[in-house]
Formats: structure tokens, sequence, C-alpha cells
């Protein structure tokens, strides 16, 4: 081998030693055989500038290029003859897994032509360059999806993957400032989240716990200052949470948002009734109340008890389930909320729960009667004045009475009754009755003399 041409290829591998190995976001390997031949691979990263153009020119379907911010390297593989670079080119082999056979022979032409510009001088970095900077989008150069057996879907997975291990080893190389101790961090001790804010991994996972503990799992958000108002507020995703918290932490924070679907939800969803079992089930649409768990426990999502079939739900508590519908009852005349009742009516049934709530009504308007009326002495009508005298005339017999004591009153002469004076209402012909409030207009001379009318009218009956 020519000692110019070694020296030469030495001081080249040197060069591309130390510039990848400030720079190990590309790959160089090479070695030396028993002969003195070099032989290696560098992976060439295309720049980002080209990456764009040949996105924009290349037709590949409906697949989503928006995340794509870099493509996989392509890699040169390449051999130094012994008489390289004197007069002999580097043989080189170009592979990668988004460019055609056709358009990598169009990108090998182009190193040829670099060679016969350069013969003489050590060309690797100007190949680098070419495959960097160069490449120029046209109708054999673009991008390939599929082959090799993978299909569109998952030849884009990986050069997405691809771009986040690479975004994530930029991250990690950097420093950053943790917006919640305040201090400088190296990006291997840090994570940023979707929303772009960064934080050191110890402080976020504190946050994290104490929100666990509490089940608070709403207040899962950004805690950065900007993202903690309503419509800015980013949530921290299954993928982030991941790599904060604990798998025990993460089936607790599962838990509650089942428990949470749950309740906001309970039309179309239900926690499994079996013990130990945290699964959150969707109702059969099928069949009413019916919920079939993963785990194999079928339940029915009104009593959470084993399947009954058709038969409505057991009562444990006549009583208390009349005080629950009432109150439900009541609670909807008042604020319109029909939620519970209309619960408790599909759980044992409209006919029942209305049934219950027509006695219910009449128990209260007996109890009421009984406490705001006077039984009339020969009917026991229940009677009750509004307003007006103490002499009363049941409406049903006819018969007169007094609405003090009870006493039947001589339909003829009802007053003697009041005014008596060994009667124990003599004189209470208007005792209890309600004052009335007097209008602007009120003329307190006709209302007296109007009275005294009265009173004179009923004294000569």
């Amino acid at each position: 081998m020519d000692d110019e041409c070694l020296e030469l290829q030495r001081s080249e591998m040197e060069a591309l030693t130390a510039v990848y190995t400030l720079d190990s976001s590309d790959v160089f390997t090479y070695s030396t055989n028993t002969s003195g031949i070099i032989s290696g691979s560098i992976d060439v990263e295309v720049d980002a500038n080209v990456c764009r153009q040949l996105i924009e020119a290349s037709d590949t379907g409906n697949v989503n290029w928006q995340h794509v911010e870099c493509l996989p390297p392509i890699r040169i593989e390449f051999t130094l003859p012994a008489t390289y670079p004197i007069s002999a080119p580097p043989q080189t082999l170009l592979s990668c897994s988004w460019l055609p056979d056709a358009a990598l022979d169009i990108v090998q032409h182009g190193l040829l032509d670099i060679w016969a510009a350069e013969q003489g001088m050590c060309v690797l970095g100007s190949f680098i360059d070419y495959i960097q900077h160069d490449i120029q989008p046209s109708s054999e150069i673009q991008i390939r999806l599929g082959g090799d057996g993978l299909t569109a879907e998952s030849h884009m997975t990986r050069i997405c993957a691809y771009g986040s291990a690479k975004k994530q080893l930029y991250f990690e190389s950097q420093t950053h400032i943790c917006p919640i101790c305040m201090e400088e961090q190296s990006g291997r001790h840090c994570i940023q989240l979707s929303c772009t804010h960064v934080f050191c991994l110890e402080c976020l996972r504190g946050y994290l716990d104490v929100l666990i503990r509490e089940g608070n799992i709403l207040r899962m958000i950004c805690p950065h200052a900007d993202c903690q108002a309503p419509d800015t507020a980013t949530a921290i995703s299954d993928s982030e949470l991941a790599k904060l918290v604990s798998n025990e932490q993460m089936k607790r924070i599962r838990r509650l948002r089942n428990q949470r679907r749950a309740e906001t939800d309970s039309t179309n969803y239900a926690m499994c009734a079996r013990t130990g079992c945290d699964l959150v089930v969707k109702n059969d649409t099928q069949v009413d109340r019916l919920c079939v768990c993963e785990c194999g426990f079928t339940f029915c999502r009104m009593c959470r008890c084993t399947w009954h079939g058709v038969n409505r739900c057991a009562i444990k508590d006549v009583r208390e389930l009349v005080e629950k519908y009432w109150q439900a009852c009541m609670d909807e005349a008042e604020d319109g909320s029909s939620k519970e009742r209309k619960y408790l009516e599909q759980r044992h049934g409209k006919a029942f729960m209305r049934q219950y709530r027509r006695y219910i009504e009449e128990a209260l308007s007996l109890e009421y009667i009984e406490a705001n009326s006077v039984q009339c002495p020969k009917c026991k009508q229940g009677i009750n004045k509004i307003f007006g005298c103490n002499h009363m005339t049941c409406s049903r017999c006819n018969t007169h009475f007094c609405y003090l004591c009870g006493s039947l009153l001589d339909s003829s002469h009802p007053m003697a009754h009041f005014n008596n004076s060994k009667s124990r209402c003599y004189a209470k012909l208007m005792e209890n009755v309600e004052q009335v409030v007097e209008p602007e207009n009120y003329d307190a001379v006709e209302a007296d003399q109007a009275e005294a009318n009265l009173l004179i009218r009923l004294a000569l009956e």
C-alpha cells in the first residue's frame, strides 16, 4: 500500500472520528483488516430543510407528516482501496429505509461525480455534505413508505419513533430551569410535557404524588402558570404519567378515572360490583340494567347485585326507599332536577314508585287536615277555616257549629253560643281571626260600619 495513501486515509479517519465523537447524533465506525484495508460505515442525517422538501414533493397517500421533523439516516458503507485517494475512488454502498433503490442509485452517481471533481483528495467528508444538504427531490428521488414486509403505517411509526428519540437525545444534552424549584437541571433529570413546559422529574413527581393521594385526578394538568387557566389547561398524558409515577399509582389513577366515568355517565357505565375489581363496565344495550364485566362477573347496574333477570331489584328497607323517593320528588319541585327520581323509578318500576307517591300524598293530606282543621260534630267532615268568624256551617250536612269548641249551634239562633256569658266561647265570635293587610285606599270608617252591620245581622238570626 502506498505510504502517502495510507497516511491520507488515517488522517481522514481521525478527522471523522473527532467530528462524530463531538456529535453523537450520527454514527461512524471503521476497522482495518489484516491487509491494511480500511472499511466502515457512516450514518448521515439529511438536513431539516431537505427533509421538508422531500416530504412536500413526495406522494405518500394519506399519511400524516405533520409531526415528522427528521428522517432516519442514510447509511454509507465504504471500503478504501489501497490507492485511495490518489487514484482510486472509495467503494461505497448506500442504504436507506425511506428511499427506493432507484433513488439511491441517483445519489450514488452524485457521489461519483464528486470524486471525479475532487480526485486526489479525501472525499468522504464531501460525500457526507452532499447527502446532508444537496439531495434535491425529483420524480425519481421521493420518499417510499412500505416494503420489506412493512405497511406504510408501520413504516411511518418507525420514522416518528426515530424522530422522537433524536429529539429526546438533544433535550437530554441541554440544561433547563425547572419553574417549580427554579434550579438549573440536566435534561437527563427533566421532562418536557406536550405543552412544551419543562420540569425536573423530582418536582413533577412530588406534584403528582399529592394529587394521586388526594384523588384529585381532574387537576392532573401541567403545573405551569400558563397552563392553569381553564381555557389553556393541558392534561398530562398517560405516556408522560408512565415516566413519572409508579405502577401502583397508575392503577389508582385508572381506578379513579373509572369511578368518575361511572358517576358522571351512570346511564351508560358502571363500576364492576365485584370486590377487588376496579374495571368500568359499559351497560348492555340489548338487555336493560345488565352489566357484564371483563372479569366475568354479571350484575345489575341498579342494585349492584348478581344479575337477577327481569325481576325487580330487591327492597331491603321500604320506609327508607319511600323517604328517598319523596325527597327526590321534593327536590325536583324545587330545582327541577329529576335524576334521582328517574333512577328510583327505573330501578324499582315507575308504576310501583308512583303508587308509593300517591300513598305519601294521601297520608300527608290527611296529616295536614288533622293538624289544620276541625271535624264537623255530626258528619266528621274536616273543615279548615281560612277567614271569617268562628260560626261554621258544614258544607256537607249543613250543620252549624262552633269552630273553637266544636259545639253544635242552634241554626235559628247561632249567636246565642257566643253571647251567653256562661259559655266558654263567650265574646269569642271573632277570636283568632287573622288581620288583613289594609290596602293604601282602605277606608276604616266604611270597614267598621260594614263589620257592625254584620254583627247586628248575625245577632238577629
